[in-house]
């Protein structure tokens, strides 16, 4: 059993949020980790806890957070959306000619944010070069046919939707989603968040190894995953990536250096929790998205056994997780994303109660660290 000071501020009725958050790391394997939580727009919950191999874990500590990042670009996606720069059940073709090609004239923006589109995974092998321009992977993405028909099935697309939704956001507006991030999130909410960083900054903070599985049967459902070729090539992008070392390898400069919008969002909790707070209510003035267009991207869209792999139980409405067995958040109405490793992050417009969870130390299988942090918040409701 591990010993651990949990520093921060709980305010009363939020105690059960730090008795979870101690737990993780009695109990659950947590060594360094964050966990803020808002309420109609300011924070109730902002604790933290542990080291790093680079010292003691702070409040700015930033890691890589993976697929949280698709939370957040969706949050982009979104705010153009209700400007009235992007329709979401327009052709993706209306802003991004070339890609009317090999049966996807008619797929639209909604379709690629609920992971629909049938381009989970490039055909064409790429490189970091390819990576670091951009073009090369949205010109790869627009010329290739779907694996389905759009519309038809879903399948995660773990990587590639960082570049679909990024490239959609780019022809309709002019800015990539780091620039949309930075000039119209960031900003204005003054957070700490960008896509990928320098890893030799004071405040970044590296992944742990991760911890080792205490379910073999599901590490081996994770395994027969991987060894599908349309999932494996999701994450490898043709050989770039290596999945088997891509929490290692998110510490080092190649994963750093290029805007990877569905997976490379450095942050901290403080700014997660922040920027969520943002879209069911007001923070400091300033609010991201109305509760009509939250709504909306609420339905779900995408859910049951996937088109390739096993059903993880996930629900996608327009870009965001839905509360479900895997993740229920605080249940039916919550919206974010989690992402490998453990993070989590989400809103909820009724209460406006707006989570994160971060950690440096990627959990094993099963991981129910930010799940236990979710009930915890549940019952504070």
């Amino acid at each position: 059993m591990t010993a651990v000071q949990v520093n921060g501020h709980v305010s009363s009725g939020f105690e059960p949020i730090a008795d979870a958050f101690a737990d993780n790391f009695r109990h659950r394997g947590d060594t360094a980790a964050s966990c803020v939580v808002y309420a109609r727009g300011a924070p109730v919950v902002d604790i933290w806890a542990g080291q790093t191999a680079r010292g003691a874990w702070t409040p700015n500590a930033r890691t890589v957070v993976f697929s949280v990042s698709k939370g957040v670009t969706t949050v982009c996606l979104l705010m153009a959306a209700e400007r009235g720069l992007i329709e979401l059940d327009a052709p993706v073709a209306k802003y991004w000619p070339e890609f009317a090609e090999n049966g996807k004239e008619t797929t639209t923006v909604r379709q690629l944010l609920a992971h629909r589109a049938g381009l989970a995974a490039p055909e064409a092998d790429l490189t970091w070069e390819d990576l670091r321009a951009w073009t090369p992977v949205a010109d790869t993405l627009a010329r290739q046919a779907p694996a389905w028909t759009p519309g038809t099935a879903y399948a995660y697309h773990a990587l590639t939707f960082g570049w679909l939704a990024g490239e959609v956001l780019r022809r309709a507006t002019g800015l990539r989603p780091a620039q949309w991030l930075r000039q119209h999130v960031a900003d204005p909410l003054d957070l700490t968040m960008t896509f990928g960083a320098d890893p030799t900054s004071a405040d970044f903070h590296p992944l742990a190894d991760p911890l080792p599985s205490t379910d073999p049967e599901a590490a081996a459902i994770m395994a027969a995953a991987f060894a599908e070729p349309m999932i494996e090539r999701s994450i490898s992008l043709g050989g770039v990536v290596d999945p088997a070392r891509i929490i290692q390898d998110a510490n080092e400069e190649p994963w750093l250096s290029a805007e990877i919008p569905a997976g490379n969002l450095v942050t901290d909790a403080r700014s997660l929790a922040r920027l969520y707070a943002a879209t069911v209510g007001e923070v400091d003035g300033v609010r991201l998205l109305g509760p009509e267009i939250v709504r909306d991207a609420l339905v779900v869209r995408s859910e049951g056994r996937p088109f390739v792999g096993p059903d993880m139980s996930s629900g996608w409405g327009t870009g965001f997780m839905t509360s479900s067995g895997h993740r229920p958040m605080i249940g039916p109405g919550s919206f974010g994303h989690d992402g490998l490793g453990g993070c989590l992050a989400f809103a909820h417009l009724e209460p406006e109660i707006a989570f994160a969870y971060q950690t440096a130390q990627p959990g094993g299988l099963p991981d129910d660290r930010a799940n236990a942090l979710s009930h915890a918040l549940r019952a504070c409701l």
